[in-house]
Order: structure tokens, then C-alpha cells, then sequence
């Protein structure tokens, strides 16, 4: 069961817009975990919360829960609104290196807890800079494994269909439809027949414009989600939050 935590108890009643709901969503993992139930706590980073993270991964051994996701703010549904909040970039960076020693320290006291990011496929380099410093021995695995897995998959390994039966890139992309399951078999539009868009999204890598287009990290990240960049005025533009 994953519950989303928005920072503590005062920032995430604020957030939320309901005085009581941080007791309501802890209440709920205490139930679920009285009952055996695996339990992962979701957080969205932003200026307001990213200086209690470390306090929303210590509520993980208070409350014995397995997973943390953390997820980077895309600009799209209801981020639009929040997107003024979104965290910067050395917010994001500092994060994820607590996050990482977080994780390692677990593994090395042998928990079974796991840890993910999410829609900031930038966050690979992070790992993989943050293992070349303190972990030199696994860098070349890593990194081959990094490559391997290609980065942002939105388009092809990833496809969102909605309540309505419209199919999108990915989540967060309902503002671009590629067709409607209820009229077009998912594999016609999926495989044999793709969207402009979605053979654009599948090409690796992408033709990315910015900085990122000279970035050495590309084929790892792939362009990242282009959500934001499209928020920003130009789908192929640089991801402003990589």
C-alpha cells in the first residue's frame, strides 16, 4: 500500500487543505502493518519539504515500513499548480544523496527496504557519480547496467490508458492522446500503426535541443521526462529540472 506523506504534520495538513489528515494517512500505515501489509511511503519534493526529508525517511523505522518513493514534480495535472514549489536543483541533489546513503546503510544492516525516485531520470548520473566516490568497485557494472536500462521509456516501455480508454505516452502526458481502446485495438496503435509523437519519444537518443544535447550522460538519461520541457514552451528542449 503506498501512501503519500506531502512532509510533516503541519506541511502536509497545509498541503493537503485538511487539518488531521497527516494523524489519518499515519493511522492507516500503523493499521496496515498491524495487519502484515508491506507499507511505502510517498513524498513529492518541493521547497517545502525537502528540509524534512530526513525526518519522512526516519518515520520508515518508526512505523516499520519497507518502501520510500520519491517522487521529482512534473508539470502536468495538478503539479501545474504547485509547480512554483518545485524544488531546486541542489535541492533535488542534496535529496538523492540522502536518500542513496539511506539505502546503502540499510544494506549494509541487512533491511529489506527499498528505496526509488521518480520522473527525474537524471537521478541515474546522480547514482552512478555517487557510486564512482564511495563504492569505485561497482562503478563499471553500473554504469553498463545504466546504459542498458536507457532511461526514460515514455512512449515505449511505459503507456498510460485513462478512465476514458485514451492512450498516452505516459501518466502524465493526457494533454497528447494516441488513440482510444475502445474504437482501436492497443496493439494497432501501441506497435503497428505508432503516433508521430510516439516514434519520436522512441528514439534513442532523443534529439534533445539545450544543453542537454551536449550532455555526455544523454544515452543514460535519455532526455528525461519532456513533460516539463513542454510546460516550458518546447517539447525538445531541455529538461529544466535535470
Amino acid at each position: 500500500v503506498g501512501v503519500s506523506i506531502d512532509g510533516l504534520e503541519e506541511t502536509h495538513d497545509a498541503f493537503r487543505q485538511l487539518v488531521g489528515s497527516y494523524a489519518s494517512s499515519m493511522h492507516g500505515i500503523a493499521l496496515c502493518r498491524q495487519r502484515g501489509i508491506r507499507v511505502g511511503l510517498r513524498t513529492t519534493l518541493t521547497q517545502e519539504n525537502h528540509a524534512q526529508l530526513p525526518q519522512l525517511l526516519d518515520l520508515m523505522r518508526e512505523y516499520d515500513v519497507q518502501k520510500f518513493y520519491l517522487s521529482h514534480l512534473n508539470y502536468s495535472g495538478r503539479g501545474k499548480r504547485s509547480r512554483q514549489l518545485d524544488a531546486h536543483q541542489q535541492m533535488s541533489r542534496d535529496a538523492m544523496t540522502l536518500i542513496f546513503e539511506r539505502a546503502w546503510a540499510d544494506i549494509q544492516a541487512g533491511s529489506l527496504s527499498d528505496f526509488v525516485s521518480g520522473n527525474n531520470d537524471a537521478d541515474a548520473i546522480l547514482l552512478l557519480q555517487w557510486v564512482h566516490r564511495h563504492l569505485p568497485e561497482h562503478y563499471p557494472q553500473l554504469e553498463h547496467m545504466l546504459h542498458a536500462w536507457g532511461g526514460n521509456a515514455s512512449g515505449s516501455g511505459i503507456a498510460n490508458i485513462d478512465n476514458t480508454g485514451e492512450v498516452h505516452p505516459d501518466t502524465y502526458w493526457w494533454q497528447h492522446s494516441v488513440g482510444n481502446v475502445r474504437k482501436t485495438p492497443f496493439r494497432t496503435l501501441w506497435l503497428d500503426e505508432p503516433d508521430p509523437l510516439l516514434q519520436q519519444l522512441r528514439q534513442h537518443p532523443r534529439a534533445i535541443g539545450g544543453r542537454c544535447s551536449q550532455c555526455r550522460w544523454l544515452d543514460i538519461c535519455n532526455g528525461n521526462t519532456r513533460t516539463r520541457a513542454w510546460a516550458e514552451g518546447d517539447l525538445w528542449g531541455q529538461d529544466p529540472r535535470s
